[in-house]
């Protein structure tokens, strides 16, 4: 591998990417998210330069109603979550994890709701 292509891809960004994709593989297994309904999305985890530490953004398909709960449940099922990371990848350490909801696509949900409660536009007449 080239010096060129690791300094453009750091190693921390190859982890946080990889832990991203874990953790949202592990999910649908954790027993306190079992009966919440929709299960979180992993939007994006940040990484500590130093590897030390791990923010793990999730989102909800239904709003953030539900967002306390479910960060709540993720946090509980941090430890276990670690512990199986730990196994799989082989790394030196796997960071703590602290979920975080993420706001950014309530907008989107919000637009589509209005958008589907608008009238339906005036027919134009035809010459």
């Amino acid at each position: 591998m080239s010096t060129s292509h690791q300094r453009s891809y750091p190693r921390s960004d190859r982890i946080a990417h990889l832990l991203q994709t874990e953790i949202a593989a592990l999910l649908p297994r954790l027993h306190r998210l079992a009966g919440i309904g929709l299960l979180p999305s992993i939007t994006e985890l940040r990484l500590a330069p130093d590897l030390r530490q791990a923010t793990v953004m999730f989102s909800l398909m239904d709003g953030p109603g539900r967002a306390a709960l479910v960060r709540e449940r993720l946090q509980e099922e941090a430890g276990e979550m670690r512990q199986i990371l730990g196994k799989k990848l082989h790394l030196r350490r796997i960071p703590p994890l602290h979920f975080v909801y993420d706001p950014r696509f309530d907008r989107d949900a919000e637009m589509a709701e209005l958008l589907a409660h608008l009238p339906p536009a005036p027919a134009e007449d035809e010459p």
